[in-house]
């Protein structure tokens, strides 16, 4: 009996390791899609804290909940290390039940600078340099456009006026016409319910044969001796 039960811990134990799948961060991960224009990230759950307005068809990351703003992370695990965490109008991003392959929008612009002009210099091809710098989105500053960007870990605003022509793609991924996934379909990756309950029915059939084999002598004596009688 001693036997039996151990066998039967032993299995149970083997039951719940199957099911006890290490899940990586990113499967965890909740993204929210930008669908409208003007929508902005902001630097604090407040409308009047506008940072930029955010690439529409991109996404952000969903961190967690503030009243009626989602606190979000941007361009986080990006190539340009400029990273942001921030916040948007929760009914202003459509939350989605996938992880986006290409979540944010990597862009750069090359802003031309002038360091002379006042009569105070020589003329000198260096009066004007160009620098690249990493494009959040724009911000409306009175009657001027501005870019928000990221120039050698250093976020601040530039004159659009001083940069080059802003044209990215738009994300298509999994846009709005795209044909929606059948009901019935499995994630990838993923157990489905028809997995789950076959698993159970051979952990079940699994135990009926450990207890089968492992059963007392006396119970297993005792069924040996009524199959007997019946024949």
């Amino acid at each position: 009996m001693k036997k039996f039960i151990l066998v039967l811990l032993a299995a149970l134990a083997a039951c719940m390791s199957f099911f006890a799948l290490p899940v990586s961060a990113d499967e965890g991960a909740r993204y929210a899609r930008v669908t409208e224009e003007g929508v902005y990230f902001y630097s604090a759950a407040d409308e009047s804290a506008g940072l930029f307005i955010l690439p529409r068809t991109y996404f952000v990351r969903i961190v967690g909940e503030a009243g009626a703003f989602y606190r979000v992370g941007y361009l986080d695990g990006s190539a340009n290390g400029g990273a942001l965490e921030g916040y948007c109008l929760a009914d202003e991003v459509t939350p989605v039940d996938y992880i986006p392959e290409t979540p944010y929008l990597e862009y750069s612009v090359t802003v031309t600078y002038s360091a002379g002009g006042d009569g105070q210099t020589p003329d000198s091809p260096l009066a004007e340099y160009e620098v690249s710098a990493a494009y959040y989105g724009e911000f409306a500053y009175g009657s001027a456009t501005c870019y928000y960007v990221n120039i050698g870990g250093k976020f601040g605003y530039v004159p659009a006026s001083a940069c080059s022509a802003v044209s990215y793609p738009e994300n298509p991924e999994h846009s709005e016409t795209e044909t929606p996934p059948e009901e019935n379909a499995q994630p990838s990756g993923g157990f489905g319910a028809l997995n789950v309950v076959l698993i159970c029915v051979l952990a079940v059939a699994a135990l009926g044969a450990i207890w089968f084999l492992f059963r007392p002598a006396k119970q297993r004596k005792n069924d040996e001796e009524e199959a007997e009688d019946v024949f």
